[in-house]
Order: structure tokens, then sequence, then C-alpha cells
């Protein structure tokens, strides 16, 4: 009941702010893959921090069956909705939590919603357990679903000095001979970002892995150094 409660007040405000040009050009900008009400990324983190102040302990309590009800709507704006919730109540996930996530990435998957479920999310999770980490990340890697091995690629964005970048290495030197975009991505960023704490080391692999990395991980690997 409280789950249905929440959706009806998202369902209510979004309607009344849609902008039916504004949905013609989002859905355009994602390649046509879901359609939008329109509502901008201000009005509607706008929306979720007028209903936090009131409903924030309602919010944490039902945050797993409302995830569930609002990736199964059809607006993306409601999956969005999801991310800005989870991102204020990362916190009380755990390890058991990860075929949660895990099933968020692999529906309804698109670069907006994968990128911060595996950064924010996953990474999240997975931060205080290194062995755990390495498991999951060689599992996605493997895993015939691209957006799984985006996720290993990607899901220390946020470590700073702390990623295993030993790790990053052994993964991308397993995608070699992608052809996926979003992959080889996914592959330049993780190098680039672990490049502004030890571009030393990110120069050395990108040299001597240069005839076997693609030329769009090489150019964003390559962008600090």
């Amino acid at each position: 009941m409280a789950t249905k409660i929440l959706l009806d007040f998202f369902t209510e405000e979004l309607i009344l702010q849609r902008n039916e040009e504004a949905a013609k050009k989002m859905s355009a900008y994602m390649k046509d893959l879901f359609p939008f009400y329109g509502v901008s990324a201000p009005l509607r983190k706008d929306m979720i921090s007028r209903l936090w102040q009131t409903e924030k302990k309602l919010i944490h309590q039902e945050i797993r069956p409302l995830t569930t009800a609002l990736w199964k709507m059809e607006k993306r704006e409601y999956q969005m909705i999801a991310l800005d919730l989870l991102g204020r109540t990362k916190k009380q996930f755990a390890n058991e939590d990860l075929p949660f996530i895990e099933a968020l990435i692999t529906t309804k998957s698109w670069w907006d919603t994968v990128d911060f479920l595996a950064s924010t999310m996953i990474g999240e999770i997975l931060k205080s357990d290194g062995k755990l980490a390495k498991s999951k990340a060689l599992e996605y890697i493997s895993n015939p679903n691209m957006w799984l091995q985006r996720t290993a690629l990607i899901f220390q964005l946020k470590y700073k000095d702390q990623t295993d970048i030993d790790l990053i290495y052994q993964l991308i030197r397993q995608t070699k001979g992608s052809k996926e975009f979003f992959i080889n991505k996914a592959s330049g960023w993780a190098l680039r970002q672990y490049s502004k704490f030890n571009p030393k080391s990110v120069g050395d692999f990108i040299d001597s892995n240069r005839a076997h990395l693609a030329s769009l991980t090489i150019r964003e690997g390559s962008k600090y150094l």
C-alpha cells in the first residue's frame, strides 16, 4: 500500500509537469528506446527533495519494492526517480542485495541507468570486500550480458587511489578484440579515472598493450597522460 501511495505521488507530479516537446527530444537523445514525460532533471530532483522532507523514513522502508515498481513503469523518468532514491539510500544495501541491483542492470538497460548502478550501487556494496569485488568482477566480465561486462570495468570509478588497478588491467585484457563501443569506452574510462592518481602505471599499461587495445580505449585512457 505504501509503495502504491509513493508511486501515485510520482505519477501525479510527472503528469502535472509533462512537456511533450521536451519528451520527444529526450526520447530521440536516447535512441528512441524509451518514452518520456519530458520532465527535466532539476524538476524531478525538486519533486524528490520535497517528498524526502516528509517521507524519508517511509522511502527507506519501501526502497526495494518501490524501486521494483518504478522499474516496471513505461516512462523513463520513473527509472531516473528510482536512481535518485537509490542514491539517497545506498548505505542500507549490502552483499545480499547484489542480485537485486544486478537485475536492475540487466533490465531496461542503457548507459543512463547502468553507469549509476555500477559505480554508485555495486561500487558501494563491494568497496569494503576486495575478495568479493574481484570474484564478482570476474563473474560479470565473463557474462554474455554486455551491461554486466561494463559494470565489471567501471564499478571502481569512485575508488580513487584505492582502485584495484591490477584487476582492471586483467578485465581489460579479457575484453581483447571486443568491437562493442560500450565495453571499449568503459575500459578507457576506467584507465582515465585511475590515471589521475597513477599516470605512469596507466601509461605503461597502454604502451605495453597498445597492439591489443581498441583505439577508443587508448584515446579515452590517455586523456590525462
